[in-house]
């Protein structure tokens, strides 16, 4: 009996730790689901929960629970957090590539002019020759692709000069978006799905993707990209892969990078005897487009070479700026790695020029802006296989250097003269559409020394000032500046008067025109024809104070005592400084409130120092003291020949 009695003691034991593991057990894994779940669901649904657990927790307290509640509650299943689905990983990407191993990606478009002289047989021959051409000349720096489109019309030089920069990359994002989405289509397929990569789309895919683009609300273009990813699938692909691929495409490819460097349209078309060829060069990086390019050839066999001849002309290396001073620079050169073999597309090369330019990015690698920094040139001086130092000349105050930051790129692009002259026109910033005319521009071959400062004596191991070739703005404001084949680099000093209004380096041929905005001079031209005619009065007024005094003296020493005093009355007469001083405030004051009004800090300055310089005159000769001292002594003078006479008075005020 006993031991039947502690046996069943053990035996409840047993069960009553058996059910408190199991227990343990249950709170702990519902513990981990639920900080598991509360980790993907985020922020709201631990609101939830913490709202049905305090709702919970009341009704609990308020009321006391019968066996029917306890009943349904034991049946009754927990309400689970809402489950937030998480976004697609963005779409892979490689190793990052040093920029001098980077290969240019280059689109070559060539058509041909129908014509009975280029004939099916023909085309083919001259798209081989020019493929085995750029193989043997440029090598491995490009990633070659040549083809015959469609979107060159008409198919001749006035075709290329109709292209615009911007219709090239927009066509270029069409086509790489489309491109995109085949590629994630394949992806999530694990290569199922054909890419067709070398396959352009259609007009009427291009046309879908223009208007998809285009759209700017994000409620609208989340359901277009999804139908046009499901079009592009074609029943292909299942539907939960469909709206992966879509989202990844909203998030992450809307708009698509543009992924080629170069894109260079050519032509040729047949005029008579002659073959003519015609090239043009677009850059992503700087988004420039060259101007048409053209030769001439009689042979049928030498139409590619004469192509390669103009790629090497219109090519245009793209290089990172590395470091920045306000004087210099440090460059590398893409695909600096794959030197050609022909010396024409050669990248690094002494004494070669580029201008430099910043590309504002976004998150996804896509510029969103693009800024030139204006009138400066990077010139290569010592250069090395990938890598090249240089020397910055810029008309701008701010040092290259300061503008590096985040999510910025800074780039240089090589600057190639292809014209004889450059035709300034010279322009006010804030009236673009009036030119100015009549003014001085100085063209030295280098940055003059500063001339020294008023009253300052110049430097004895000073070097001399170089005499530049002066030449003046027509009634359309122009300037035609010649190209100086010994000096590419040249410095334009644009003057008003004796007012130095621009000062900037010039590279001539390497625009045929540019439009140089100058601070409007207007303000103080009007004060400085006022101030000239006031100079003219304060010569005046010495020049008689000079005669006055002169004949004082001679009526001195012959003792001709009224006339002195006719004199001395005449002296008194005379404007003085102060009269001086009252014109000259009244000249600037209404022209400093307008330089005020229109935040013109350079014309206020000017003004004040041609006031300034007119009362510095003044003072040096209208001085009242020398007057006063020159009076006392006639005064006395007289006074030693006639004791009785008067003593006189010093001198007033004069009138204007």
């Amino acid at each position: 009996m006993l031991l039947h009695q502690n046996a069943s003691h053990f035996l409840l034991r047993m069960t009553v730790a058996l059910l408190a593991t199991a227990f343990l057990i249950r709170d702990v894994s519902s513990q981990d689901a639920d900080e598991s779940s509360s980790e993907k669901a985020g922020d709201a649904v631990n609101k939830v929960t913490a709202t049905a657990a305090s709702t919970k927790q009341s009704s609990s307290i308020a009321d006391t629970p019968t066996q029917e509640t306890q009943a349904a509650d034991a049946t009754a299943t927990p309400d689970e957090p809402p489950q937030v689905k998480l976004p697609p990983p963005p779409p892979k990407t490689g190793p990052k590539i040093p920029f001098e191993l980077q290969k240019y990606d280059v689109e070559l478009p060539i058509v041909f002019n129908p014509s009975a002289k280029l004939g099916p047989a023909v085309r083919a021959a001259v798209i081989s020759e020019l493929r085995a051409l750029i193989d043997r000349s440029v090598g491995p720096m490009w990633n070659l692709k040549i083809e015959e489109p469609d979107w060159i019309t008409p198919r001749n030089r006035t075709g290329l000069e109709r292209l615009t920069s911007e219709w090239l990359k927009t066509r270029s994002v069409e086509l790489r978006f489309a491109q995109a989405v085949r590629e994630q289509l394949s992806e999530y397929t694990k290569g199922k799905f054909p890419i067709e990569a070398e396959s352009p789309p259609s007009a009427e895919m291009r046309s879908e993707i223009r208007h998809l683009l285009a759209i700017t609300e994000n409620e609208v273009l989340e359901p277009a990209v999804t139908d046009f990813v499901t079009k592009i699938a074609d029943g292909k692909v299942d539907a939960e892969k469909v709206a992966t691929v879509s989202e990844v495409v909203y998030l992450y490819l809307t708009p698509a990078p543009v992924t080629v460097d170069k894109i260079f349209p050519v032509t040729v078309e047949v005029k008579g005897a002659n073959y003519i060829v015609s090239v043009r060069e677009w850059d992503r990086e700087s988004e420039l487009l060259t101007t048409v390019r053209t030769r001439t050839t009689i042979d049928q066999r030498t139409i590619a070479s004469q192509i390669l001849r103009l790629l090497g002309e219109v090519f245009r290396p793209v290089t990172l700026i590395d470091e920045a001073t306000p004087l210099t620079a440090r460059i590398r050169y893409k695909a600096g790695e794959f030197p050609p073999g022909d010396p024409a597309f050669k990248l690094a090369k002494k004494d070669a020029m580029y201008v430099p330019f910043f590309r504002y990015m976004d998150r996804s690698k896509v510029m969103q802006k693009l800024q030139f920094l204006p009138w400066s040139y990077i010139t290569a001086t010592n250069v090395e296989r990938i890598r090249a130092n240089c020397e910055l000349s810029t008309g701008v105050k701010t040092p290259l250097g300061s503008f590096k930051r985040r999510r910025m790129e800074l780039r240089a692009l090589e600057l190639k003269p292809y014209t004889d002259q450059t035709t300034l026109t010279l322009v006010p910033k804030r009236n673009r559409t009036r030119p100015l005319v009549g003014y001085l521009v100085a063209v030295y071959d280098e940055l003059p020394p500063p001339l020294p400062k008023p009253g300052e004596e110049p430097k004895q191991d000073a070097p001399e000032r170089e005499k530049p070739d002066i030449y003046r703005s027509d009634r359309f404001g122009n300037v035609t500046i010649p190209v100086d084949p010994n000096k590419p680099l040249q410095w334009i000093f644009i003057r008003s008067g004796s007012a130095l209004l621009a000062k900037f380096p010039l590279v001539a041929g390497a625009e045929r025109q540019m439009t140089v905005e100058c601070p409007d001079d207007t303000i103080r031209l009007d004060v400085e024809g006022q101030i000239v005619l006031l100079q003219s009065h304060l010569v005046d007024t010495i020049a008689k104070q000079a005669m006055v005094k002169a004949m004082i003296t001679n009526r001195l020493k012959k003792r001709e005592w009224k006339k002195v005093d006719e004199s001395l009355q005449e002296l008194d007469e005379l404007p003085t400084i102060e009269n001086f001083e009252t014109l000259v405030s009244e000249i600037q004051y209404p022209a400093i409130k307008k330089a005020d009004k229109r935040r013109d800090r350079n014309s206020k300055g000017r003004i004040k120092k041609l006031g300034a310089a007119v009362l510095k005159i003044a003072g040096i000769h209208l001085d009242k003291q020398k007057i006063d001292e020159f009076r006392e002594d006639v005064v006395q003078e007289r006074q030693i020949e006639d004791p009785d006479a008067p003593r006189g008075k010093r001198s007033a005020p004069g009138r204007n």
